[in-house]
């Protein structure tokens, strides 16, 4: 109701103004037919505003309009009926126009459906298929050269009938017995890229191997026997050299050692050396016997400083 009383005092704003404007046009017309009796002229005029009729004119033109208050009215319903013969004529033509737009709109979905049709009969066709096959137009666009086309205009690109216009469409059809589909090679596919290394494959992981248990002989003493002791066993490791102790006639003290450079393998035995079998027992032995000459050694040696080498080797006293 607000927006109505607002929309209705606007229009009498509007109305009130044109009426003044009228009013003053008319005293000026007033002023120049005045002037025009001067020179013996004879003026009427018949003006209509809305309801409101205006008469001008000189002395003579006014006294006759008022007269013929007939002919006054049937100006007024003159004016009345051509003003409604206006603007029903403009709900025509916009009737009309909204109607055209319509049919085109209708027309040209009808053309796109038609030339949709006949490019896919085409290209079933070039397939030597009998059937209607839909034209792969992403993949056309990405390899134009696979697909030729014949009968075209000059300088017309193949591409979907949505992007033609309506002329294009129309003369696709007229001339649809001369457009016909060639294919040249299957289409090349998208180049499939790799996708990025993990970073898990660029990393060197643990494998979790566990290493076996061996069980060894320690070295005997005289209080007790064999003493069976547990150690690990370790993986190979490609990287690192395995040696036996030498025997006692390979032995050779480290200063009387001759240097020798040792030769480059070949590549095909480069990071893998072949390790030399150890003797576990052999080199138990050869510790043993060791130490017990040294302890022979030792308790001769001392002997010889106690009794002056007067008495036999006796034993060396424990230690405190």
């Amino acid at each position: 109701a607000m927006a109505a009383a607002a929309a209705a005092s606007s229009h009498d704003e509007d109305s009130s103004e044109s009426r003044m404007v009228v009013t003053f046009l008319m005293s000026a017309l007033e002023s120049m037919c005045k002037e025009l009796a001067k020179s013996k002229a004879e003026v009427a005029c018949i003006a209509v505003y809305e309801t409101d009729v205006f008469v001008v004119g000189t002395e003579r033109g006014r006294a006759f309009v008022n007269t013929r208050k007939d002919f006054q009215n049937d100006f007024v319903k003159y004016c009345i009926d051509e003003e409604a013969k206006a603007v029903k004529l403009q709900k025509t033509k916009s009737s009309s126009l909204d109607n055209k737009m319509t049919v085109d709109i209708v027309e040209m979905e009808a053309l796109k459906k038609s030339v949709e049709d006949y490019f896919c009969i085409c290209y079933g066709k070039a397939l030597g298929k009998p059937t209607v096959v839909p034209v792969p137009y992403d993949k056309i666009q990405r390899d134009p050269s696979a697909l030729i086309v014949h009968g075209l205009p000059e300088g017309l690109a193949f591409k979907r009938p949505s992007s033609y216009d309506a002329t294009t469409l129309k003369w696709i059809l007229e001339n649809k017995s001369g457009i016909s589909f060639v294919i040249k090679r299957p289409f090349l596919e998208p180049k499939k890229h790799l996708g990025r290394l993990s970073d898990s494959s660029h990393m060197i992981t643990s494998t979790g191997v566990s290493c076996p248990s061996i069980q060894v002989k320690t070295e005997p003493n005289e209080d007790s026997g064999l003493e069976m002791v547990t150690v690990k066993e370790e993986s190979e490791d490609p990287e690192y050299y395995q040696f036996n102790i030498p025997d006692d006639d390979d032995y050779l003290p480290p200063h009387k050692k001759t240097k020798s450079i040792e030769p480059v393998n070949d590549a095909s035995t480069v990071g893998r050396r072949k390790a030399r079998e150890f003797n576990f027992e052999k080199w138990n032995a050869r510790i043993t016997d060791l130490r017990k000459q040294v302890e022979e050694l030792f308790e001769r040696k001392y002997g010889v400083a106690l009794f002056n080498g007067l008495f036999a080797p006796t034993s060396s006293p424990p230690e405190k």
